[in-house]
């Protein structure tokens, strides 16, 4: 069966006793754990000890990221410009090889853990207040590089929420309740993907019934030979079609997205871009938008894409075109 492969990041000589112990609270819970000193790392000869693990990484589901008092080794696509230097000289910008490994989790957009040491954390607020003093020494820190790091992570969209820690319980006990939060995630996500596919089969269902009954109707006015009912076919087929415009411009997830300034788009395109897709992700890609961006909207999003579509298909699964200049000013007014 498979298991949650779970990188462990951080430096090693000061770190080594609680990466051991969190090594084993990893297997207790019964998922695999991958640090690099127990030879779950496959290294290559033919390159860099670090590209392994950078490599291992794209492997792993989850990242924890420890930080200590030092921050570590250059990457081996640079050299340390800081190595020479001592106490407060030590400012040089260069990327350690556990920022490297966060990095990558953070591009995979795996779930990442994020823990420092208090004393660490409580310099941190120092620095923030005096960036641009190279005279500080900072006791808990070899090099301020280590709170640039903290800069990067805490700028980030999400995967962005640093613990502070103690001791080992501090580290266990986050963990425990932020996997059984995942856990339950996991299995509202399961139960909205049945009611999803569910909603799809009533929805081609119900377009069945409805596309028979209309199709009925009109043969019905054809073969009685009702007066004017070509006509009465046309103008009740232009109010329906006036209609789902209305309907469309009038959706909240359409709303939401036409309020949205950074997309500067009209209605008339955004119908253009729901007719040319089928499902939410692909239309929110239509617009530009990354897997973050379609993250953010939700499950129930997803439900409204999907009623939207019911409400706007005909009864031949398809969606009504707007090329006049007539149609247009549907979308147009307010």
């Amino acid at each position: 069966m498979a298991k949650p492969r779970i990188f462990v990041s951080s430096t090693y000589i000061d770190l080594k006793h609680t990466r051991r112990h969190i090594e084993a609270f990893i297997k207790q819970m019964g998922y695999e754990s991958v640090l690099f000193e127990s030879g779950d790392i496959p290294f290559h000869f033919d390159q860099p000890l670090d590209i392994s693990c950078y490599g291992e990484i794209e492997t792993c589901h989850m990242l924890i990221l420890i930080i200590g008092g030092k921050y570590g080794s250059a990457t081996s696509e640079q050299e340390d410009t800081g190595d020479t230097q001592t106490n407060n000289e030590k400012i040089a910008f260069y990327n350690s090889i556990t920022k490297k490994e966060y990095i990558t989790a953070r591009e995979k957009n795996i779930p990442i853990f994020i823990f420092v040491e208090k004393g660490v954390f409580s310099e941190y607020e120092t620095f923030k207040k005096n960036r641009m003093n190279s005279t500080i020494s900072y006791a808990h820190v070899d090099n301020v590089n280590i709170f640039k790091l903290l800069d990067d992570i805490i700028s980030q969209r999400n995967n962005n929420y640093v613990k502070g820690f103690e001791n080992f319980d501090d580290i266990t006990t986050w963990l425990k309740e932020q996997w059984a939060g995942i856990f339950a995630d996991f299995l509202s996500k399961k139960s909205t993907d049945i009611n999803i596919k569910n909603l799809q089969q009533q929805i081609v269902e119900l377009k069945e019934i409805t596309g028979s009954l209309k199709v009925y109707n009109e043969a019905l006015l054809k073969s009685t030979n009702v007066q004017g009912g070509d006509e009465l076919i046309k103008r009740e087929d232009e109010k329906l079609k006036f209609s789902k415009a209305l309907r469309f411009k009038k959706h909240p997830l359409i709303e939401y997205l036409l309020d949205r300034k950074e997309l500067k788009i009209s209605a008339i395109r955004l119908l253009q871009y729901f007719s040319e897709t089928t499902d939410l992700k692909s239309f929110t890609k239509k617009l530009g938008w990354t897997l973050k961006e379609f993250s953010e909207l939700g499950p129930l999003a997803t439900v409204d894409y999907l009623k939207l579509r019911n409400e706007l298909l005909d009864e031949n699964n398809e969606l009504p075109n707007y090329d006049s200049e007539s149609d247009q000013l549907i979308f147009e007014t307010k």
